[in-house]
């Protein structure tokens, strides 16, 4: 009865900020008071507050549970995990690979469309082609592509690189699925060299300086120039050469890389041209090829 009445008294006691202040005291003296003072009841304590507690936090944890379920420690070195992470390895490189080849295929058919445009003739051929071997002797540089008499590839017909550079001729008659292919540097050309800016649209271009350009060494081509018409290093050769048929015509070959004096010849000169493409190292080419009549005409 005592106790209820002191418990009665201090409630009408501690009220309002007294309370508070009263609750801080307690709390800073809990604070500071040595742990043997607090050892022995502190822990029955909590006990006791924690009884109503433990029901919902188990509740909670069941919740949890539920949610999103527990999964075992993570081992890297476990057989399934070096799995996975092969074969996420193996699935990044085939999304490689594809990206490669959609990338190429993008160029094959931007190159047949150009070449097409420029041309408009509908009734050369044109097919693509990938270079599958080359001379390992370097001798002759012999290239060889996929594409073959099947494909209606036939004896000179043009290699062309990169939608407008010349890549070189089909040489013998090919084999039903692979032909071989001069590179353009082992064949004597004629051509015409044109400004490296561009030329106008009203000038004729028969009045451009041509040559015959013969392979040199050092895997350049070099021309004989008789008269005195300005030549800068830079102009771009472009064929002219009619053995290759009108698919071949303005082609670009190289690029004028220097001009020496003849010394053999007063007043004429040489040029020395360096190739555009190099066909051993292509991987794609397209391959252009005139019909029978036309290729009679020549």
């Amino acid at each position: 009865m005592n106790a209820t009445r002191l418990l009665q008294f201090i409630a009408s006691r501690l009220t309002g900020k007294r309370l508070d202040w009263t609750l801080v005291a307690i709390a800073l003296l809990l604070a500071v008071l040595p742990a043997r003072f607090l050892a022995p009841w502190t822990s029955d304590v909590a006990r006791i507050v924690s009884v109503p507690i433990v029901p919902i936090m188990h509740l909670g944890m069941a919740a949890r549970d539920a949610i999103r379920p527990p999964r075992e420690s993570f081992d890297h070195r476990a057989p399934e995990v070096i799995a996975l992470e092969m074969q996420a390895e193996a699935a990044r490189t085939l999304f490689e690979q594809s990206r490669l080849k959609v990338e190429s295929l993008e160029r094959e058919v931007a190159a047949l469309k150009g070449i097409r445009a420029q041309y408009g003739d509908a009734s050369v051929q044109l097919e693509t082609a990938t270079v599958v071997g080359v001379d390992p002797t370097r001798r002759e540089g012999l290239v060889r592509i996929n594409v073959g008499a099947r494909n209606g590839v036939h004896r000179d017909s043009v290699v062309i690189v990169g939608g407008d550079g010349f890549g070189g001729l089909v040489v013998n008659d090919p084999s039903e699925f692979t032909s071989l292919v001069r590179p353009a540097l082992k064949c004597s050309i004629s051509v015409r060299l044109y400004p490296a800016e561009g030329i106008d649209q009203g000038r004729d271009q028969r009045t451009l300086q041509g040559t015959v350009l013969r392979p040199a060494d050092g895997g350049v081509w070099v021309g004989d120039i008789a008269s005195d018409a300005p030549i800068k290093e830079g102009e771009v050769a472009r064929l002219t050469d009619d053995r290759y048929g009108g698919v071949a015509k303005g082609l670009r070959v190289g690029r004028v890389r220097r001009v020496l004096p003849n010394e053999k010849v007063p007043g004429a000169r040489i040029v020395e041209v360096e190739p555009f493409v190099a066909l051993a190292d292509e991987s794609a080419v397209i391959v252009a090829m005139e019909p029978h009549e036309k290729r009679q005409d020549r």
